[in-house]
């Protein structure tokens, strides 16, 4: 017989909530208990002999951290530029 309280956790994990998003044409969900914030798109200082994946450096409330092309690490074609 299984155990009750394991399968009341396996369906508490199965019936969270996900931001859900797109990189190219997969399609991917995260916890949104793990989701610290959504940014929207900022200037990036390039970083020079940076590997490829790394588009470059932001300042996220005065801490500067990497930012990385997930087309880029995920091996999926580059994103069409729109011109405005």
């Amino acid at each position: 017989m299984s155990d009750p309280a394991a399968a009341k956790n396996d369906t508490a994990k199965s019936c969270g909530q996900f931001s859900t998003f797109y990189v190219a044409d997969l399609f991917f969900g995260v916890d949104v208990l793990r989701v610290q914030e959504v940014l929207r798109f900022q200037q990036m200082t390039r970083v020079p002999r940076a590997h490829d994946v790394v588009e470059g450096l932001i300042n996220l409330r005065g801490q500067i951290v990497p930012a990385i092309d997930m087309r880029r690490r995920l091996s999926q074609r580059a994103r069409a530029i729109s011109r405005r």
